[in-house]
């Protein structure tokens, strides 16, 4: 919203003071200008932070310099990347299709 600021990611900030801000930075996605509050599942938000964090440090950089919002913006793709997976599973998808080998239940 106007006049709301982006909280700071520092460097001294414990991983789950910085996984707290990120799950906050998610909760107000923009939706047509507007922040909108959405439910966050935040072992999958865990999952995702630890995924991007290890590719990201394998590869040498550094999520404190001016990539921060790049990291950050990463993160949310990845996030939703594994919630659309998860949805599309639990919208009674054919479970032969998972166990080819097996009947359905």
């Amino acid at each position: 919203m106007v006049g709301e600021t982006e909280p700071e990611i520092t460097e001294e900030m414990s991983a789950s003071e910085a996984s707290a801000v990120i799950s906050e930075l998610v909760s107000k996605a923009r939706q047509n200008g507007v922040a909108v509050q959405r439910q966050i599942n935040e072992p999958r938000l865990g999952m995702a932070i630890k995924e991007c964090f290890r590719q990201w440090s394998a590869l040498g950089r550094s999520i404190h310099d001016e990539r921060r919002k790049a990291f950050i913006d990463y993160t949310i793709d990845t996030y939703n990347l594994f919630t659309e997976i998860a949805d599309k599973l639990g919208q009674g998808s054919d479970r032969a299709c998972f166990f080819p080998f097996s009947k359905p239940l």
